[in-house]
């Protein structure tokens, strides 16, 4: 029999960050990687080892117990049970959480307890969980807010169709795009030789947003050391990325520049009258002075709102339509306090660019006229 002894707080952490890569809906990968795996090896310098995957990004986490006994045992546990388990007891100084198997008939039943409070599981099949190894630190390279630069761009990356589903890497920006939408922020990485396509989705939300992480490359996967506790292996996309260099260089004739917060107050409250569209249209009108903007919806109504621009805009007014988030996020994702909000004045079909500072930038396609009709 074997028995753990965790700090509450450690090993509720751990087990957040498991959640976040472990499939959690039906499909190839839940069937093959369903769950989050403990390795444990009590006496060992590392006797307790988290593992999940949803067979595009592989996640290992060392983790220090207070106490470890028994015998070298896998358990494999369900993770959204587990984790909500977890991170329902009390996290504070002295906050304990104990695991052991026990044996309830023929099967083995993991039991946790944390004060008075008492939980068990059945465990599942670990035979056939994916198998992957530590790699070596000293083959990678430090790089700086890796984690917040993907979060910058990922919003811009496609649902489910490879490339456009992941963030490229050039070794000078991380970039992407849907087709309709893209993003680019700055991010430098020594010694990359080719530009290379990780998954969204999934790695911003693990790693913290600013601070060195160290990454490399192995064959066709990223890895990533976020701390000497932690490795994250993510598999790099076979397909050639887009070239977007001339669309990220395009140069527009015309621009206004305002506060992030104020533009974004009239975008959100028009936004909110497309809830019951499902292709709702958001109508645009820079000129004058202004930046206005108007959404209807057959069911509640129209609304309209405007943003002075005293001394900007001084041309006739030109009409742009938008699908709302399309013009939403790239504004949300800057970085700073104040966007430059560039445009042809004489063209209503030329992309919406976004300088949000820090190098970050961004494009918005409009829809067309016809089609807005």
């Amino acid at each position: 029999m074997t028995r753990l002894v965790f700090e509450t707080a450690a090993l509720a952490d751990a087990v957040k960050k498991a959640d976040k890569v472990a499939p959690t809906t039906a499909g190839q990968a839940f069937d093959k990687a369903a769950g989050i795996l403990i390795d444990i090896k009590p006496g060992t310098p590392t006797p307790c080892v988290i593992r999940a995957t949803n067979l595009d990004v592989y996640s290992m986490e060392w983790l220090d117990v207070i106490e470890s006994e028994g015998d070298p045992v896998q358990w494999r546990l369900p993770t959204r049970l587990f984790t909500a388990v977890i991170s329902s007891f009390p996290i504070g100084t002295g906050k304990q959480v104990t695991i052991e198997d026990k044996i309830n008939g023929r099967q083995v039943q993991v039991h946790i307890s944390s004060g008075r409070t008492k939980a068990q599981f059945n465990l599942m099949d670990a035979s056939y969980y994916p198998v992957w190894a530590a790699f070596d630190p000293d083959l990678l390279t430090p790089v700086q807010d890796l984690g917040g630069r993907l979060a910058q761009v990922e919003w811009a990356t496609a649902k489910t169709e490879p490339p456009y589903c992941g963030v490229n890497l050039t070794g000078e920006y991380a970039q992407a795009t849907d087709k309709y939408r893209l993003a680019r922020v700055p991010l430098a990485i020594e010694g990359m030789t080719h530009d290379v396509t990780v998954p969204a989705g999934i790695l911003a939300s693990l790693l913290r947003q600013t601070g060195e992480v160290s990454i490399g490359i192995d064959g066709e996967q990223l890895l990533i050391m976020p701390d000497e506790h932690s490795q994250y292996r993510a598999v790099l996309f076979g397909l050639k990325y887009p070239n977007i260099a001339r669309a990220m260089e395009r140069v527009l004739p015309n621009e206004f520049r305002c506060k992030k917060t104020h533009i974004l107050d009239i975008l959100n409250r028009a936004s909110s009258f497309s809830d019951s569209n499902r292709d709702p249209m958001l109508r645009c009108f820079i000129g004058k002075e202004e930046f206005a903007v108007m959404m209807s919806n057959e069911e509640t109504g129209l609304l309209g709102d405007i943003l002075d621009l005293p001394g900007q805009a001084i041309h006739d007014r030109l009409e742009i339509f938008f699908t709302p988030k399309n013009l939403l996020e790239p504004i949300t994702n800057a970085p700073s306090e104040e966007v430059v909000i560039a445009y042809d004045a004489n063209n209503a079909q030329a992309p919406v660019r976004v300088d949000g500072g820090s190098g970050y930038f961004a494009w918005a396609m409009p829809r067309k006229k016809m089609e807005a009709q």
